[in-house]
């Protein structure tokens, strides 16, 4: 009987509509603690991984106490949509602030009893705890220092009538017998949680504040990492248990893969491919990474890097590399390992994903997941039924997404550092799947110098104490680790002996400032010259790249011989993916490409001559790699230009770039010699390593720490709402995106105004359906400059500006894409 009763008390509250309060903080309890138990961590000096398992057990089993008010339980049974979204608004009804009490109470109870809670670091973990209870329905947006009041009511007097309203309206004995059944080893005292809760609010509003400043003594990342990992795992085990997800299952990947995916698709290192010397190089750089990891410590060797010139296979190298250690930390250390493939540019994250996923024969989505702001959100395992209820739910596929519940995922840099470096819900979430992963940082001379110090502090910090090993992928490797020092393993023994075989390209930097007039003169005369030959022309703005992609035109506007293919952001991304795959597919025809400097990175296409206005030195390494990468014959030549306008006789690259770094690869050529006459003294490709070396050294040596110190600072003491200064990428703050209504667009267009124009579907309905969409609809949206669409309609109001297919002509060409004419202006309106 007393049995029965029990199960009654249980099943009267609900979290949710479809769920019990008491089974929703059993299961979210229960998958808490078995994620972070999962987990090999080795914050042993600071915190035992016990009592964090217990910890993050009980954050689970207390996040939602709140809705065992009578406010919200009214607000979750009510079935009138009106009287419900009344009651939902209401301050009693909300839960966060209250359960987050109710969750400090109940940690720090535990941690007395274990006598820990005045030592050393477990003194901080009841006021995190509250924290991230308080904002694990929102982002964890302000400082530490703040949150001990609740912030959505500014009276204190009035903020306390609503603690005390919430806690008349709870059945204090329901939810003994409720807590009784989710902490057996011991009695969590819920009616002095009842008698008391005046004097927690006013001991985390003095004591825990005063603690909380001390945070600036403490000088350790621990405190951040560990908010981090507690506040992941909630977000992640409350959304998973609340949508009835079924935790996808690891699977196990063959470590030979590659080996064996080579060997089918070239055939190994037959006759045939002994004579190309670039394959033999790729396969001794291959096979030595390889040997490599079989000598790693495992304990110590957790940053590394593989710095080999460009076009020597450091992808799929990398990847097999990736896949061994995963199946060594498996077997030796315990854990399996996701491996997370980042790299900086949208643009090659696709081309790189169809590697792996032409390696891997086509995979499911658990198995491999590329993801970013515009990637597909259908997720696929290779159970049929689970597949149909995701295809149903979209939202169920994009937690899944989201959460990078996948062996290997390919995602770009801002997604990555983004979820180390932040405080936004949806980038957190994913965090605990970080920890005891293998990241592969590819092309990772793009992350900007000003955060080249924040970013090894925290790299440093997680690769120890979280198990987490980084490949740092260069032919132009940064000084953010130094291997002078050790600080970072090379991979390779001696690189110095692959970049001095290659000869592939002259490099021939002319530092005397040149009009662009003239520069159009000298490129014409090579290109007549050399008819024979494939050019690339990199410009630095988009308008200089337009000029010189018509005056090409213009001036072979007879030559039936030769295909001319202009590059920028301007034109619609699926036309630019076309184009970058007609441009690798070899043709009798030679082709002359036009770019800005979108092509640089990672854009397998091989050229005999490149002409590049002047840019920092990795930047012009990289386009480097794209002429001669196969080492042909006769040897590339790579000629670089200051370019000034005509009119105002300013460089090009101001616009761009930063002084500092066009200053210290200027610094970098003069020293090495190069003629400041009319005959520039060619660089050759041996020297690359040097001059790279000598470049960083310097940009390190002379850059600010400033922005990275600032930013420490406030990781350490917990200052979340100044995380959002750390943007790996500026935003273009005077552009805006366009929808372009090209001929091809018209379908996805007209799917789009049919969802927004369905009645049935709901606001969130609507946005799910558009999610289905949304990857074919940009690709039909570029960004341009506020100041030039001034008169443009909204197809989403103060959101994404339009371009009908019968105004096409006035605003868009096929050839160099946005190009509004004069006579582009109209009446703006909404769509």
């Amino acid at each position: 009987m007393e049995q029965e009763k029990t199960s009654f008390l249980l099943n009267e509250l609900k979290s949710h509509p479809d769920k019990y309060l008491f089974n929703h903080l059993k299961n979210v309890g229960d998958l808490s603690k078995k994620t972070i138990k999962s987990k090999k961590l080795n914050l042993g000096k600071f915190i035992n991984s016990e009592i964090l398992e217990d910890i993050s057990y009980l954050i689970g089993i207390s996040h939602d106490f709140g809705k065992a008010t009578n406010y919200f339980q009214g607000y979750i049974n009510e079935e009138n949509e009106k009287i419900k979204l009344k009651l939902k608004n209401k301050l009693e009804t909300h839960h966060a602030f209250l359960s987050s009490l109710f969750t400090y109470y109940v940690v720090k109870d535990y941690l007395s009893r274990k006598d820990l809670v005045e030592k050393k670091y477990y003194k901080y973990l009841p006021i995190i705890s509250f924290l991230v209870v308080k904002r694990h329905h929102g982002n964890i947006d302000k400082n530490a220092s703040d949150e001990t009041y609740d912030c959505t009511v500014d009276d204190d007097d009035k903020k306390f009538e609503i603690i005390k309203k919430q806690i008349a309206a709870i059945d204090f004995d329901k939810l003994n017998t409720l807590y009784k059944k989710l902490c057996f080893d011991y009695e969590i005292k819920i009616h002095d949680f009842k008698d008391n809760y005046n004097k927690i609010v006013d001991e985390i509003n003095t004591k825990q504040k005063r603690l909380i400043r001390k945070l600036d003594d403490e000088n350790t990342l621990v405190y951040y990492f560990t908010t981090l990992l507690l506040y992941s795992v909630l977000l992640d085990t409350d959304k998973t248990d609340a949508a009835n997800l079924k935790p996808i299952e690891r699977k196990d990947i063959d470590k030979d893969v590659v080996d064996k995916y080579k060997k089918n698709k070239f055939g190994g290192l037959d006759e045939t491919n002994k004579k190309s010397k670039i394959n033999e190089i790729r396969e001794n750089i291959y096979n030595e990474v390889i040997s490599s990891g079989d000598d790693l410590n495992l304990d110590k060797d957790k940053i590394l890097s593989l710095n080999v010139p460009t076009g020597t296979g450091k992808t799929l190298t990398s990847f097999s590399f990736a896949l061994k250690l995963k199946e060594r930390l498996k077997k030796e250390n315990g854990f399996n390992p996701r491996i997370i493939y980042s790299l900086p540019f949208l643009s090659i994250i696709d081309q790189n994903s169809d590697v792996f996923n032409d390696v891997l024969d086509n995979p499911t989505t658990d198995i491999l997941l590329k993801h970013h702001h515009l990637s597909d959100i259908s997720y696929k395992t290779e159970n049929e039924f689970e597949d149909v209820e995701l295809e149903r739910d979209i939202s169920k596929s994009l937690l899944l997404i989201e959460g990078w519940n996948s062996e290997i995922i390919v995602t770009t840099f801002m997604q990555f550092f983004h979820s180390f470096i932040t405080n936004r819900n949806k980038a957190i979430r994913k965090f605990h799947n970080i920890s005891n992963s293998i990241v592969i940082l590819d092309e990772v001379q793009a992350i900007p110098h000003k955060y080249w110090l924040l970013l090894k502090e925290t790299i440093k910090f997680f690769a120890e104490h979280f198990n987490t090993y980084f490949v740092f992928v260069t032919a132009t490797q940064p000084l953010i680790f130094d291997e002078k020092r050790k600080e970072i393993k090379s991979l390779i023994k001696n690189k110095e002996k692959y970049f001095k075989i290659f000869d592939r390209v002259d490099l021939i930097p002319n530092l005397i400032p040149l009009d662009i007039e003239k520069f159009k003169e000298e490129l014409k005369k090579d290109i007549f010259q050399n008819s024979d030959k494939d050019f690339l022309v990199v410009m630095n703005t988009i308008n200089s790249s337009k000029e010189i992609y018509n005056f090409i035109k213009s001036e072979l506007s007879n030559d039936k011989n030769t295909k001319i293919y202009y590059l920028s952001t301007g034109i619609v991304p699926t036309e630019r993916l076309k184009r970058i795959k007609e441009i690798k597919e070899k043709t009798k025809e030679r082709k002359i490409i036009v770019s800005t400097q979108l092509i640089e990175a990672g854009v397998d296409i091989d050229v005999d001559v490149i002409y590049r206005d002047f840019a920092p030195l990795d930047s012009i390494n990289q386009i480097a790699g794209r002429c001669n990468r196969n080492f042909g014959d006769k040897k590339g030549q790579v000629k670089v230009f200051i370019l000034t306008e005509k009119e105002k006789d300013k460089k090009y690259y101001s616009y761009i770039y930063d002084s500092f770094i066009t200053g210290k690869t200027e610094e970098v050529f003069k020293e090495n010699e190069i003629s400041t006459t009319n005959e520039p003294k060619p660089i050759n490709e041996r020297q690359f390593l040097e001059l790279n070396n000598s470049y960083f050294e310097k940009v390190k040596s002379g850059m600010s720490n400033n922005e990275s110190n600032d930013i420490l600072a406030d990781v350490k003491k917990l200052n979340f709402e100044k995380l959002s200064k750390f943007k790996l990428i500026e935003e273009d703050s005077y552009k805006v995106d366009v929808f372009i209504e090209v001929d091809e667009a018209k379908e996805v267009l007209q799917k789009y105004k049919d969802i927004m124009k369905n009645d049935k579907l709901k606001g969130f309905e609507k946005k799910n359906e558009f999610l289905k969409i949304k990857k074919d609809f940009y690709d039909y949206v570029i960004s341009v400059d506020k100041k030039k669409i001034e008169a443009l309609p909204f197809l989403i109001e103060d959101q994404l500006l339009y371009i009908s297919n019968k105004d096409l002509k006035l605003w868009y060409k096929p050839d160099i894409g946005f190009d509004p004419s004069p006579d582009a202006s109209f009446n703006s309106r909404c769509f």
